[in-house]
């Protein structure tokens, strides 16, 4: 980033007309303080360290300014990690609903060991039902099956690709992530999926007929091929089926959630429930409510839609059971609950390239929980 970046981005943000990812970039810039070129020396900026307390000082200053009434709607709240080190993405934030919240300075826990965030993880299991380990394979073709390369072109990538003469035999395929892994793929068509951890695809190896028919559990983000002939279906845990023809959006429907949400980023998407049908409109997310089985319409964050894609938790008004049930897919952990936590809130940002000791001190600044980890097991407190 050059000084000029720098400072359209810092008066940008000061104004604030920062989106979150920019947010992000400018934290990790001023964390790291990796000035590049001529103009960024101790020479013309003086000591490093002074000007990012003196930046961190102005951002704190300008979140509380700014962020009340711009982004919470002038709701009363306070940055924990404010205490220990300003941090745009990493701020951690509770409201209790029962009191006016406060922050509290904690000190930070001793755990027993610590655990690595998730990586490019999962298995591919083919149609005669042989699987193969994608993180232990090697890059190149990995098999064919009539007709159709299935390539590993990359970490965390998988290809398929239609030989000269196409196919018309179609063959079913899953991929599947376990807690702790995520993986990409590119579907015969030349769609793209990101598949987030704790789930699975099953997809054919080639799409024939009128429709193209992948079945997911768990969550996964779709930028799909525009094919007017040829409609593209995703079919979600018996639930319910996602109907579209070229568009941008993504799918939660793990089983232990109680609603399945579509978020449409861009185009256009049908949703199907038994009879009926709602359409979307990008920035528009479609709630299935598993008990009721009612659907309901509502405008999206698109940016906490699709933190996980992006390498990011983001929290909004989030209670933690919710924001635990994301720790456990993504670090591979069990989670167990000691008391009340019934009544907080949670909202911020971190990156998930975080081990997870970070990301539980970041909640315990704001003095409203506590966490123990023992192997893989995290007990939360009050």
């Amino acid at each position: 980033m050059t000084r000029e970046e720098y400072n359209s981005l810092y008066e940008k943000y000061l104004a604030g007309k920062c989106s979150i990812q920019e947010r992000i970039d400018l934290e990790n810039f001023q964390d790291s303080f990796e000035f590049k070129g001529q103009e960024w020396n101790e020479s013309l900026m003086g000591n490093s360290e002074e000007i990012k307390e003196s930046i961190q000082e102005d951002l704190f200053n300008s979140i509380q300014e700014h962020d009340r009434s711009r982004v919470f709607r002038a709701r009363r709240w306070y940055s924990a990690a404010a205490a220990v080190l300003i941090l745009i993405s990493a701020g951690l934030y509770y409201s209790n609903r029962s009191a006016e919240p406060v922050l509290v300075k904690t000190e930070l826990p001793r755990f027993k060991n610590d655990i690595a965030p998730g990586k490019n993880k999962a298995v591919l299991t083919l149609d005669d039902g042989s699987t193969i380990d994608l993180d232990d394979a090697k890059n190149g073709i990995l098999a064919s099956e009539s007709n159709i390369d299935i390539k590993k072109t990359g970490s965390g990538q998988l290809e398929y690709t239609a030989g000269a003469q196409g196919t018309k035999t179609v063959k079913y395929n899953t991929l599947s992530t376990p807690k702790g892994g995520e993986y990409q793929l590119l579907l015969p068509d030349g769609s793209k999926v990101w598949l987030n951890s704790g789930s699975t695809l099953r997809f054919p190896t080639a799409f024939v007929g009128s429709e193209r028919i992948v079945e997911l559990n768990g969550e996964a983000y779709f930028d799909i091929a525009k094919n007017s002939k040829m409609p593209f279906l995703v079919r979600t845990n018996n639930a319910m089926d996602i109907k579209v023809l070229g568009t941008q959006f993504n799918v939660m429907a793990y089983d232990d959630e109680k609603n399945i949400n579509t978020t449409l980023i861009e185009g256009s998407v049908e949703v199907l429930k038994g009879s009926g049908k709602t359409m979307l409109k990008p920035g528009q997310e479609a709630i299935l409510n598993r008990g009721s089985g009612n659907i309901k319409v509502a405008s999206a964050d698109l940016e906490q839609a699709i933190a996980w894609k992006n390498g990011y938790f983001i929290f909004y008004n989030e209670n933690i059971e919710s924001i635990m049930r994301k720790v456990s897919r993504w670090y591979n952990v069990d989670v167990i609950y000691q008391g009340n936590l019934s009544n907080k809130d949670f909202v911020g940002t971190i990156s998930r390239n975080k081990n997870v000791s970070e990301l539980l001190k970041m909640l315990e600044l704001t003095g409203a929980v506590n966490f123990s980890i023992d192997g893989r097991r995290i007990t939360v407190m009050p």
